[in-house]
């Protein structure tokens, strides 16, 4: 099934933009009478009838909605620092997507090497991949901010906040727990995980996240880069609650 996006849909606003209606009309070559499914982005899903097939603005009927279309049972804030290689950032948000996160947040560290972070088309990658996978609801992306103005922000007490690093746990006398012990063993079903720049997270901010009850959990004994450390703490939320 084919998936089509519109924030914008209600029982006033009747019509795809005009990307999606080129797609519908120039690509899929739907015409008047066709049935379609249309995604809000916060997580439903319409069953639609064309009304009119025009190549810059599809209009539709609404026939039904379904709620809650590809969600999850739980919610993950990913916060991460983009590498120098817009890239490999840009793949994890895909791929991250498909799989099931709820928001995602680029953060600069001290030792980020990526200072600049283009929203834009970050955002076009999360509406693709969320058709995709057939998702409902469509990540939040966050603006850009820094780590330390990250952690200044405060979360609620049923979630588990963890912070991922390669220093040394000596550093801070606080030991880590690997991720999937640790969610195994919590009873939220809300998180944010913090996953740093190529140059990891300094002491200092490490330090403050500690401080400010983060918990240091460790992904296993290989060297990922971000991206891959990332989509690991990804998949290991969703696997911890897949039966």
């Amino acid at each position: 099934m084919e998936l089509f996006y519109s924030r914008d849909i209600s029982a006033c606003c009747c019509s795809l933009d005009e990307e999606e209606s080129r797609h519908c009309v120039k690509v899929l070559r739907h015409v008047q009478g066709d049935v379609i499914h249309i995604v809000d982005g916060f997580g439903s899903v319409y069953e639609c009838r064309i009304s009119n097939p025009c190549p810059k603005a599809v209009e539709y009927e609404i026939l039904s909605r379904t709620e809650d279309y590809g969600s999850h049972p739980y919610y993950l804030h990913m916060a991460v620092c983009p590498p120098k290689n817009i890239d490999r950032f840009e793949w994890f948000a895909e791929k991250a997507t498909e799989i099931a996160i709820d928001e995602l947040t680029p953060l600069f560290g001290d030792y980020s090497e990526r200072k600049v972070f283009k929203k834009e088309r970050c955002e076009r990658i999360l509406i693709s991949a969320a058709k995709q996978s057939h998702k409902g609801a469509i990540p939040v992306l966050n603006e850009a901010c820094s780590v330390k103005d990250f952690l200044q922000q405060t979360f609620g007490d049923e979630t588990d906040k963890y912070i991922c690093y390669c220093d040394e746990t000596e550093s801070i006398n606080v030991p880590k727990l690997s991720i999937v012990d640790s969610l195994k063993s919590s009873a939220c079903n809300n998180y944010v995980i913090m996953i740093g720049p190529e140059g990891d997270f300094s002491r200092e901010e490490i330090a403050v996240a500690v401080s400010n009850g983060w918990h240091p959990i460790s992904l296993g004994e290989s060297r990922l880069r971000i991206e891959t450390a990332a989509l690991t703490a990804v998949a290991a939320v969703y696997l911890n609650h897949i039966s």
